[in-house]
């Protein structure tokens, strides 16, 4: 869970790694911020390598109090992979 104040406008940072410490490349990535299941912000993420680990980075500014979902898309190989994280905004 991603916690949030109302009014906050920051970066989020992901990592993203391989169970068995395989070596792969991102090759797109996306987000959107839903609230109600209805999206409130979208966007790409930034595909960065550092130390050989893969991250996903994006900016987020939550506009309302309460759960949001977000969802990240990303497509390694010939594979396009979802995760859903929880963002709380107080």
């Amino acid at each position: 869970m991603v916690k949030f104040i109302l009014g906050e406008d920051r970066h989020i940072k992901f990592l993203v790694h391989s169970n068995k410490n395989e070596h792969f490349e991102i090759s797109e990535a996306s987000w959107e911020l839903l609230k109600a299941g209805k999206v409130e912000q979208s966007g790409a993420c930034v595909v960065s390598v550092e130390n050989e680990k893969n991250y996903l980075d994006i900016k987020l500014s939550p506009r309302q109090l309460g759960t949001y979902h977000l969802m990240l898309t990303y497509t390694v190989g010939d594979e396009i992979i979802k995760n859903k994280e929880e963002v709380w905004v107080d």
